[in-house]
């Protein structure tokens, strides 16, 4: 059975790298137009899935708050993506296992161990040297700065799961979160003026991939284990995603990887390690 877990975050971790990859195809998209057809796209598909029982679940108000943080996540993230590169919004952007824990300690009376409270330390310190010293642009810090807000959004997610999966499927659950995370994103559109519907015919196509793939197989694996598995160990697996989407970056765009990355973003993994090996 473990083996089968491990095997269902290596392919949700090889799914969700793939989302940075596609914002950086598309990099005159509104980066709200992306996540709003990644999420409407995702509702969709699940909702077409999980027909049978569309009117007799009725979602619940947390649902409602889940959907709308993540709404915020991705707009949040593929902004990061436009404004930095993908190793440092990527790295930044995988830090929700600190806020759990955070939460944990503050929220649900977990006392923290000296390790736990060493490898938070570290995991801002490396957070700090990547806001500071982006190596992308003179938008990188701002970009940085989203990716950490965008980790804090999805830990609130990855909290109300958890609670919520104790009795809701997993279908029932996603087919509302991705909604409500789709009708977020719209009414956000309509405060920044922009038009989630003026997209092109080579456009689409990614829309889908983004539903399909990081969404529908990545997003969805995470709230299936999330039953099992604590808030904190699920938020973990995308620590990974650094190192595949910059390798990708790196593969296809020519996106360098620089000393502040490596520096930054190894403090910040060792720390979030330490979080995620003690904090459980």
């Amino acid at each position: 059975m473990l083996n089968n877990k491990f095997l269902l975050l290596t392919i949700a971790l090889l799914s969700v790298s793939s989302a940075s990859l596609v914002v950086r195809i598309l990099p005159d998209t509104n980066a709200i137009t992306i996540a709003f057809w990644r999420m409407f796209l995702a509702s969709i598909m699940v909702f077409i899935i999980s027909y049978k029982n569309i009117f007799t679940f009725v979602p619940d108000k947390k649902i409602l708050l889940a959907g709308l943080f993540l709404g915020i996540h991705f707009a949040l993230f593929f902004r990061s993506v436009q404004l930095t590169s993908i190793a440092e919004a990527a790295l930044l952007g995988t830090t929700a296992p600190i806020f759990t824990e955070i939460y944990g300690v503050l929220f649900q009376k977990k006392s923290p161990t000296p390790v736990v409270l060493f490898g938070l330390f570290m995991a801002f310190v490396g957070a700090g040297v990547l806001v500071s010293q982006s190596s992308f642009s003179e938008t990188g810090t701002l970009g940085n700065i989203l990716a950490v807000l965008c980790s804090i959004a999805i830990s609130v997610v990855l909290i109300l799961a958890k609670d919520i999966r104790k009795s809701v499927g997993v279908f029932e659950y996603t087919r509302w979160l991705f909604f409500f995370a789709a009708c977020t994103l719209f009414v956000i559109s309509l405060f920044v003026g922009t038009s989630v519907f003026s997209i092109s015919t080579q456009e689409f196509p990614w829309f889908v991939f983004l539903a399909l793939v990081p969404t529908m197989i990545g997003h969805n694996i995470f709230y299936y284990l999330i039953k099992t598995l604590s808030a904190t160990t699920v938020a973990a697996v995308p620590l990974g995603e650094p190192i595949v989407s910059s390798l990708g970056a790196l593969a296809l765009f020519g996106e360098p990887i620089g000393l502040a990355v490596i520096l930054g973003g190894g403090i910040t993994l060792f720390g979030v390690f330490l979080v995620v090996r003690s904090g459980d």
